[in-house]
């Protein structure tokens, strides 16, 4: 097969004055495994992170991907073979199979509300409260997690169920589960079992060790007993154990404990009562076995970190730990999109851990937590006790359920928490970008600006933009925009390019906004009127929000709703200037068909002034913040200009501007626009530079590492102590670590004292270096506790990269006791006290 670089286009028929769009591809995506445009490292920006739904076409594609041949192909025609076996590490890669699944799951999981206690009537009572409030939305598997099984003094028993919880028995919740139209799942962790009668009972099924005892280990996670793979009678074990789990009527299984096991097979492939060298076929055989016998209709999920052993049979995996509640929860979802969001919807579905939208999570958090799935696509299971969810975060699962066909732009792993996440989507021919801006931090706002050019869109024409979690229209600008994020927050905006004609740009049903509700889409030019037919979902508001070309005027003049059965539906519209959102609610989940035409409206506009008291900050040594005064008088917002080029727009007297270089001058102007883009006369303009406003000496914890290896930390309000003195400033290390920032080459000198800290377990020596562009400019001798605090004085004149390394000594000791000799990590505290850059 010849490869080539063609990037997927769009397919459009124009008839007349009528557009019809056509799609390439189904949303069921039933031409998988095809090509995909991909990235395989970052550009310009490192904190954007891309996903695409539908035939995406993109500048910022570096190449496509074709997965049933494991290849990538790059825009200069270099091609990459085995990309996912090699090049990422998943040697048992295959492309997933979309068959039977062709989305992932969506649905709720007991686990993070009732842990062990979970029982019989609060499955079904969440079960039902889902039937009757999300089901319409997407929401289709309750999974039954860990308790179920449980009784005295064992947690690994396949054989028990605990009879206090679950009374009438496992089959008779799954029948309850079914009988309200969802999916029944359940949790186990197949290779262990606890009950050692069971055990004796099936002599060639568990492992044993060279002496021919059960290899029984009581803190086994899995369960004390591990089954031997290599035997047929084992295979025979686990064809049982799920004909039982299908019989009782569950069709979603959560595999728990893989990793674990993969990991004590790989050491015990010898004592196998088969003995194998590939203890990792043997383990898949297990596999290959639950599959044969639940079949290709049926769901299994490996769990416990990523047992990418499973991959080709499985259909998805856990990529995170254990989430906990709260805002640290969170992070740990996040921290595992952003290392394996790579293979979903590419090698299997991926599962970040459930989504919690709870208390003592705010709204806030529970809506940045809702947008991560949203955005992404992957698995989405709630784990809320769901009758005792408020309104508010009820909207909030209403608007990602169901998880959609999304998969990533970027088949790389992130080492960072990026903050702009762009889905891609061309849906009926609509090709328009939603965009979600996320602040992680939990003490400091963020304001960033958003360059439409880093998005892969055009810098020089008008774009839309649309705030979906506000339903609100924030104007059509050029170059790009700023956006204030509170703490722990996030905002998600539809970007669409704009034209000379009226334009659909959002729905509320689902913040893919059209994918899922839209089924058909027409607009009439000549008699500016759309036409189109949507999922509805019962009693809950159908939002259509529509935008016009910034130099002119529309509003709704009758827009009209109705069934398959021609039954009138009630629309109510809203006409602003700009925009225009018509509103459908129907008594019943049904499709409907709506129309809306429009008609000339008068623009309003307002003579503009210019801002006044222009003021720069220094915020590092490559960005700056512009402030001004706040106008009295009416406008829409700002434009800020730098050198004459514009930057972007911004709603407030203020903006940031990054990637300057410090020793150049800049000119600065601000503006003030109104709704359709007319700015004032006059501008507000001053002239700077960086190394101007940069004091003699710079406190070194003032700037943020770009990288760091190591135990790390910046002492502000806290003390170290070093030879029996205290001190308030500075930068705390460990052996073998490095700290490595950009200084822009415009400082001439390096000061600090260098210690180790009263505290530290280890005092076997350290020596404190300094690099200056790869090149050691400095290094201290061997330095004890003892040794006090070393003056460190260095010329850094032209140094770019300043990296601050420790090295030498241990932070590891051994422990001697009646049980033996253990090695114990010790904190060792490596310090530069009153570190700082100084410029004469």
């Amino acid at each position: 097969m010849k490869y080539k670089a063609s990037f997927l286009k769009i397919s459009s028929v124009i008839l007349f004055n009528l557009l019809i769009i056509v799609p390439l591809h189904a949303q069921i995506d039933t031409s998988w495994p095809h090509p995909i445009p991909c990235r395989t490292r970052d550009s310009n920006n490192p904190d954007l992170f891309m996903m695409i739904l539908g035939d995406v076409n993109t500048l910022l594609a570096q190449g496509i991907y074709y997965p049933a041949e494991d290849q990538v192909v790059l825009k200069d025609d270099k091609v990459i073979k085995n990309y996912y076996k090699e090049i990422l590490g998943l040697p048992y890669y295959q492309p997933v199979d979309k068959t039977h699944f062709p989305a992932p799951p969506s649905g709720w999981c007991t686990w993070y509300y009732y842990y062990y206690n979970v029982t019989a009537d609060e499955v079904k009572a969440n079960a039902k409260w889902i039937a009757e409030n999300l089901s319409d939305y997407g929401a289709k598997y309750v999974q039954i997690d860990d308790g179920w099984q449980r009784g005295p003094g064992t947690t690994r028993d396949w054989t028990l169920i605990h009879k206090g919880y679950f009374p009438d028995g496992m089959e008779e919740v799954a029948s309850y589960i079914k009988s309200v139209g969802l999916v029944p799942g359940i949790w186990l962790a197949p290779h262990g079992q606890d009950n050692l009668e069971y055990v004796k009972a099936h002599p060639n099924v568990f492992l044993r060790r060279a002496n021919g005892e059960l290899d029984e280990d009581t803190r086994r996670w899995e369960g004390r007993y591990l089954v031997d793979p290599s035997t047929e009678e084992t295979q025979k074990y686990m064809a049982n154990l799920f004909e039982t789990l299908c019989e009782w009527g569950y069709d979603y299984f959560k595999i728990d404990g893989q990793p674990p096991t993969i990991q004590e097979y790989r050491s015990k492939g010898s004592q196998m009562k088969n003995p194998t060298d590939d203890p990792v076929a043997a383990y898949r055989k297990t596999i290959e076995t639950i599959r044969q016998t639940v079949g290709h209709d049926r769901y299994i999920l490996g769990c416990w970190g990523i047992p990418t052993e499973g991959a080709g049979i499985m259909n998805g995996s856990r990529t995170g730990g254990d989430i906990v509640l709260g805002w640290g929860g969170f992070r740990t979802a996040l921290r595992a999109v952003m290392a394996y969001y790579y293979q979903h919807n590419i090698m299997w579905y991926v599962d970040p851990d459930v989504m919690v939208l709870r208390s003592p999570l705010t709204i806030d958090q529970a809506r940045v937590w809702a947008t991560l799935q949203g955005l992404t696509g992957q698995a989405l299971m709630a784990t809320d006790r769901m009758m005792d969810l408020g309104q508010e975060r009820i909207e909030l699962l209403r608007r990602v359920y169901p998880a959609v066909n999304i998969r990533p732009l970027d088949l790389f792993p992130a080492e960072r928490n990026k903050r702009i996440w762009d889905l891609k989507i061309n849906h009926l021919g609509r090709q328009y970008d939603v965009l979600g801006l996320f602040n992680f931090e939990e003490d400091t706002a963020n304001q960033m600006v958003i360059k439409w050019s880093d998005l892969g869109l055009p810098g020089n024409v008008p774009l839309h933009v649309y705030d979906f979690w506000n339903h609100e229209y924030l104007g059509s600008w050029e170059a790009g925009m700023s956006i204030e994020l509170p703490p722990t927050s996030c905002r998600v905006l539809t970007i669409l390019p704009g034209t000379r004609q009226i334009q659909l740009i959002s729905t509320n049903r689902h913040i893919t906004q059209g994918w899922v509700d839209i089924k058909e889409l027409k607009y009439d030019v000549n008699d500016q009127r759309y036409e189109g037919i949507s999922q509805v979902i019962k009693n809950d508001p159908y939002e259509l929000s529509f935008v016009f070309p910034r130099d002119k005027n529309f509003q709704i003049k009758s827009a009209s709703a109705h069934t398959k059965v021609q039954k009138e539906l009630p629309v109510t519209f809203a006409n602003h200037q700009g925009w225009a959102m018509a509103a459908i609610r129907s008594p019943e989940t049904t499709e409907v068909g709506w129309e809306v035409e429009f008609e000339s409206a008068v623009i309003y506009s307002y003579p503009t002034q210019a801002p006044t008291n222009l003021r720069v900050e220094r915020a590092g040594l490559e960005e700056v913040n512009l402030t001004w005064n706040e106008q009295y008088y009416l406008n829409a917002g700002y434009q800020v200009y730098l050198n004459g080029e514009l930057l972007g727009y911004t709603p407030k007297a203020k903006f940031p501007i990054s990637g300057l270089d410090p020793k150049t001058d800049y000119t600065v102007g601000v503006a003030t626009v109104w709704e359709d883009g007319t700015v004032s006369r006059n501008k507000a303009e001053l002239t700077f530079s960086i190394k101007s406003m940069i004091p003699k000496t710079t406190p070194l914890n003032q700037f943020t590492p770009i990288r760091s290896g190591g135990r790390i930390g910046i002492i502000t309000n806290q003390t170290v102590r070093i030879g029996e003195k205290d001190y308030q400033d500075g930068i705390l290390s460990s052996p073998g670590s490095d700290i490595t920032y950009k200084i822009k080459g415009i400082f001439d000198s390096f000061s600090a004292m260098a210690g180790i800290g009263d505290d530290s377990g280890s005092d076997n020596g350290i020596e404190f270096i300094i690099l200056g562009d790869g090149k050691e400019i400095w290094r201290s001798k061997s330095l004890k506790k003892a040794d006090g605090l070393k003056d460190v004085k260095v010329d850094i004149t032209g140094v770019q990269t300043l990296v601050l390394r420790i090295d030498g000594g241990t932070d590891e000791t051994t422990i001697e006791s009646q049980r033996g000799s253990r090695r114990q990590r010790n904190r060792v505290q490596a310090v530069w006290i009153d570190a700082a850059l100084i410029l004469n």
